[in-house]
């Protein structure tokens, strides 16, 4: 029993170990002061509405696949548990934001509501930290590169803005994705196929890495057809069979068209769009809809991609699994995509620069850098911390607000000159990231 203290001692010097520390006190004290107001209220709307017993899609506004719909209702019971009743409230002397060029709201989720809702994110973190170390790990043998590539993960900076800040749930659904990944390179098909199918459920970017899931069974098992339809086959009913779970309740009362909205209602402009007259307002109408219609060519895209990449790869097939994950993944999103989105991207990423080529670590940064400025801009995030501590004057917010909104070249504000910037910053890390793979190859083959 004496070694017991001294073998908890050396656990806790272990590198990874106090990474994992100083990352999770660091999201602890962002989780309830600072936040994304305008789509964490939503999902106090949408658990209030839960807990009057009303269906998820009772509500206008909740765009999402029911998944993301459970965990909110999860989160309703837990603030039951934790006495949180209070969600937050409409102060009339901030209302001035509403009329702001960029979408803002004058109702405030309170400190105690922003740290549960942002419970599930911080357990994602996590969860896609510990498999990325152990992916690293599992392929180096060494410790100092698992630990490294954990570190790029879990302290990142904008990593942590998206779980502890933001408010979305884009850490969960890139925890399933990872897992989904892990889960087939262990040989767990039907894991990996149910895990697939709630990322996808959460956000519908996952489904782009469906053509390396299928490149590295293909590889993998190059002259045994059987076992690789096997292997495709129980991933496609673990797929399958999450989905149709998922799907009951709607299946059952009716709304499966209405949980498509997150599709649907992308395409179509919202009135506050429609009563907007300025030509950016326009723009970013037209933007969204042009994303939209530009994913079916994105997807042949990264499977052309995943071609060309197993076509010309020799050797290493777990290289060139993570390959195409890695470039699967930045292609997406070669458009000035919403900051969050981009976390997608990092995992694989970070495990290449660990497992393969530490130059990758400048795409890494320029994407985290143009994302993180990006979220930045939006200071609505102290709003929380005004209305509910004595820490911060909500006029003093309304006020920063206000002067971002102000013109400071060709009519643009302030704030959408640096949305511009960012946006530019993220569309040139994803663009490295390819330079970065053409490179790499041109490196590595014996004619080079």
């Amino acid at each position: 029993m004496k070694d017991l203290p001294e073998a908890a001692a050396v656990f806790l010097r272990r590198p990874v170990v106090i990474i994992l520390i100083i990352g999770i006190v660091i999201r602890l004290v962002l989780m309830p002061l600072l936040t994304h107001g305008y789509d964490v209220m939503y999902w106090a709307l949408t658990m209030q509405h839960v807990q009057a017993g009303a269906g998820l899609y009772d509500i206008n506004g909740f765009w999402y696949t029911p998944v993301w719909g459970y965990m909110l209702s999860i989160m309703t019971y837990l603030s039951n548990l934790l006495g949180v009743a209070d969600y937050g409230s409409f102060f009339d002397g901030i209302l001035d934001i509403e009329g702001l060029s960029v979408p803002y709201t004058a109702t405030v989720t309170t400190i105690a509501f922003n740290f549960v809702v942002k419970i599930p994110s911080l357990i994602a973190d996590i969860l896609v930290g510990y498999l990325i170390y152990k992916i690293i790990l599992g392929k180096t043998e060494d410790e100092k590169k698992a630990t490294y590539g954990f570190a790029l993960w879990f302290l990142c900076p904008f990593v942590i803005y998206i779980s502890a800040v933001h408010g979305m749930f884009d850490s969960i659904y890139v925890m399933f994705m990872v897992l989904s990944v892990y889960a087939m390179y262990k040989g767990h098909d039907f894991l990996a196929g149910a895990s697939l199918s709630v990322a996808v459920l959460l956000k519908i970017f996952p489904a782009f890495i469906v053509f390396a899931l299928i490149a590295y069974l293909a590889m993998k098992h190059k002259g045994d057809m059987r076992t690789f339809r096997n292997r495709m086959l129980t991933a496609l009913l673990g797929l399958g069979l999450m989905t149709l779970v998922i799907y009951i309740p709607q299946i059952l009362d009716g709304t499966i068209m209405d949980s498509l909205k997150f599709i649907t209602s992308r395409t179509d402009p919202s009135p506050a769009v429609e009563a907007v007259e300025g030509a950016w307002d326009t723009l970013v109408s037209f933007g969204m809809k042009f994303v939209i219609w530009l994913q079916p060519i994105l997807f042949v895209l990264t499977g052309a991609l995943v071609y060309i990449i197993c076509r010309r790869g020799r050797g290493d097939t777990d290289k060139i699994f993570f390959t195409c994950l890695m470039v699967s993944t930045a292609a997406v999103f070669l458009w000035p995509a919403t900051s969050q989105f981009l976390l997608m991207t990092l995992p694989f990423l970070i495990c290449f620069i660990a497992m393969y080529d530490k130059r990758f670590i400048i795409p890494f940064i320029v994407i985290t850098v143009g994302a993180l400025c990006l979220d930045l801009s939006n200071l609505s995030i102290f709003m929380s911390l005004a209305v509910y501590t004595d820490l911060l004057d909500p006029g003093s917010v309304v006020s920063l607000l206000k002067w971002m909104d102000q013109p400071l070249v060709m009519g643009l504000t302030k704030q959408y000159v640096i949305m511009i910037l960012a946006g530019a910053a993220e569309v040139i890390g994803t663009a490295l990231v390819l330079l970065y793979w053409i490179r790499h190859e041109k490196e590595a083959r014996p004619d080079a």
